[in-house]
């Protein structure tokens, strides 16, 4: 069965901005980001240790970032990684001949599912902003329903479940179990019921493995974002790239603009 399709539904997209202390954030992302924009290198170097520890599935991906990062505390944050990291609004890069959308949906282009994270940096040619870190387990029954949980920052973030409402028209959820009649996902309800989000991570999971024996499916996300402007007459633009990889392997990417209308 292709999971695709149900992993790219909780995919969270959202922008994370540059104050004045790491220790005012709970988020490791934003913990992470913020020492990067301080150029604090030792604390985000730390940061991102204890990240690949929780995260094995993704640990190359992690790795190449982690280079990155040390290039970075050689090099120090130019201008344009400063625009990634939010750090600054008062710089934006000056106009290059190709439309800026232009230039970053070529970038999106050249960019295939299994790449590695230090291939796709290396077409944009800068190291990507980490959005988002996230572990996914989905359990399955023999009726063809589904358990789902998403862990992050230590703790649940959404336990789910997704039952078989009908099997009409082929439905290939029913037909990979050789079913014609929805059998409700009680189990599963039940030991929903047992959990909230903000519960520890390990000890919920923990309790899913005694319960549940291992996951039909494990995997370790890590969500990048490349930020680009430029300074137009009248109004600035500005794109985003966004890259997810699943277990070491890029999995989805996409680009989008934003054009100021004032």
């Amino acid at each position: 069965m292709n999971w695709k399709p149900y992993l790219t539904g909780i995919l969270i997209l959202g922008l994370l901005g540059c104050q004045e202390a790491p220790s005012q954030f709970d988020d490791t992302t934003d913990q992470l980001n913020q020492a990067i924009c301080l150029e604090d290198w030792d604390s985000a170097i730390a940061i991102l240790d204890d990240v690949i520890s929780d995260y094995p599935n993704s640990q190359n991906t992690l790795a190449e970032y982690r280079d990155r990062l040390q290039q970075l505390s050689e090099t120090g944050l130019s201008e344009i990684h400063k625009l990634d990291y939010d750090c600054t609004n008062e710089s934006i890069p000056k106009v290059e001949e190709t439309p800026l959308s232009d230039r970053v949906e070529s970038y999106n282009e050249q960019i295939n599912p299994g790449m590695s994270y230090a291939e796709v940096a290396t077409i944009v040619g800068r190291p990507g902003k980490i959005n988002d870190l996230y572990s996914y387990y989905l359990w399955r029954d023999e009726h063809g329903n589904f358990l789902s949980a998403r862990f992050s920052d230590d703790q649940l973030d959404n336990l789910n479940v997704d039952e078989i409402r009908d099997c009409e028209d082929n439905n290939p959820r029913c037909v990979a179990v050789d079913i014609t009649t929805p059998v409700p996902a009680t189990e599963f309800k039940e030991i929903a019921a047992r959990f909230e989000e903000g519960m520890n991570d390990r000890a919920v999971l923990e309790q899913l493995l005694q319960e549940l024996g291992e996951p039909a499916l494990q995997t370790d996300s890590v969500h990048y974002e490349w930020q680009f402007a430029e300074a137009t007459d009248p109004d600035p633009n500005n794109c985003t790239l966004s890259v997810s990889f699943d277990n070491d392997s890029s999995s989805l990417n996409q680009a989008y603009c934003l054009y100021d209308d004032r």
